[in-house]
């Protein structure tokens, strides 16, 4: 077997196991953090849903161990993220943009870097859509990105707080829920009001947070955002 399809086996293993993060942190020390990037990439195209989000959590620690070591090949690899979801790209990108968030949540130089670019995703202009990602599931990737990075950076998140609280009027369900986990990450008093009114809201959406995919109700997010806001 080619040593690159070796090592993808071995991420997708890793993914794939109850223990991934302890089997995934082994592979990091065994590979280079280059040779686990077309794997990861990879990843987020697998068959089961957990195996993708487990493959966007070890982005963030892989981009992150790159930076200590070369900045400039943790460069590359969010540049070719940015292309893409560039239309022009035209590869699939599902992933991407959550990719993107998790990434800028847990590294400081990449959020500082990148941060406004993963926001301007999620932002339609009055002007023209500039970034804005129209596809729906490339739009629940982008305002989950934003969640993401509400939880950690806030201050870099803040300049999207009128997107996510007019989110939380949009029709699709699983964009309410994460425009609802980023208002509580971000505590944003303006978006009370439009929290409350989802709050008997009882939708029950798929939504990856704290490592972990959890099945819960639009109106459950609405009140545990408030309970950050208001800090209970």
């Amino acid at each position: 077997m080619a040593v690159g399809r070796r090592i993808k086996k071995e991420v997708m293993d890793a993914l794939e196991s109850e223990n991934w993060e302890t089997e995934f942190e082994g592979l990091m020390e065994k590979h280079s953090m280059q040779a686990l990037v077309a794997p990861l990439f990879a990843s987020l195209c697998a068959p089961a849903v957990i195996v993708r989000w487990h493959g966007i959590t070890c982005f963030g620690k892989v981009i992150s161990r790159m930076v200590k070591e070369d900045t400039a090949r943790a460069r590359i690899v969010m540049r070719r993220i940015m292309w893409m979801l560039n239309e022009e790209s035209g590869g699939c990108a599902w992933g991407v943009p959550e990719a993107m968030g998790e990434i800028s949540a847990v590294n400081e130089t990449m959020a500082a870097e990148y941060g406004k670019i993963l926001l301007s995703y999620s932002h339609e202009d009055e002007e023209g859509p500039e970034n804005f990602l129209e596809f729906p599931t490339l739009l629940r990737g982008a305002v989950w990105g934003v969640a993401r990075l509400a939880q950690d950076r806030p201050q870099i998140a803040a300049q999207a707080t009128k997107d996510m609280i007019r989110f939380l009027s949009y029709p699709d369900p699983v964009i309410q829920g994460s425009a609802c986990w980023a208002l509580g990450g971000l505590k944003a008093v303006e978006s009370v009001k439009k929290l409350e009114a989802l709050t008997d809201n009882d939708t029950v959406i798929d939504i990856y947070k704290d490592s972990s995919l959890q099945s819960v109700t639009v109106g459950r997010l609405a009140q545990e955002a408030l309970d950050k806001i208001s800090g209970n």
